[in-house]
């Protein structure tokens, strides 16, 4: 180990183990959290979340159920339903709720609630301007624009431990 390395670093590095996808990370969360998610964040019954059942993974939502995840909720800012420039966001970008990083759903959160206080108009070409989409891991997220724009969250979370694991489902709702 060379001298200017922080001790556990070299700990970490032959830990050999990369973080899993959405196909390979097995529930791991007490089904008391679910329901405490649940009733704090005011789920409707209409919504039909479900605890999945285990040994599951994010890619077994059944039939008519979509797969979300806590820190969507928690660190992400998001609510259901999602609002209408969250939805625009996805389908600009082609992408689906459950294929966002949780560490990159809180840039167009932020976003839009600083938009909303400012009482600027939501686009998502004007989100463009700040963030652009990455891939990593199986999963996108939205990093800012070497631009030399600064961005409207410039403290956002490095990392989120196990997100990945703790999951729910609820029932695809159409707006059309």
């Amino acid at each position: 180990m060379s001298s200017g390395a922080h001790p556990l670093a070299k700990k970490r590095q032959h830990k050999g183990r990369k973080p899993p996808g959405p196909d390979r990370a097995m529930i791991s969360w007490k089904e008391k959290e679910f329901h405490n998610l649940v009733r704090d964040m005011g789920f409707l019954p209409d919504w039909g979340a479900q605890f999945p059942t285990p040994g599951s993974t994010a890619m077994d939502a059944p039939p008519g159920y979509i797969t979300l995840y806590a820190a969507f909720f928690r660190e992400g800012n998001f609510r259901l339903p999602m609002t209408k420039f969250v939805a625009d966001v996805l389908t600009n970008y082609g992408l689906h709720i459950s294929q966002i990083n949780a560490l990159g759903l809180p840039c167009f959160t932020h976003f839009e609630f600083i938009c909303r206080v400012n009482h600027v108009e939501l686009t998502f070409e004007m989100l463009n301007v700040f963030y652009m989409v990455t891939y990593t891991g199986g999963f996108y997220s939205f990093n800012t624009r070497t631009s030399g724009v600064i961005p409207c969250s410039s403290n956002p979370p490095k990392s989120l431990h196990d997100w990945k694991q703790k999951f729910f489902t609820v029932v695809v709702v159409s707006s059309r």
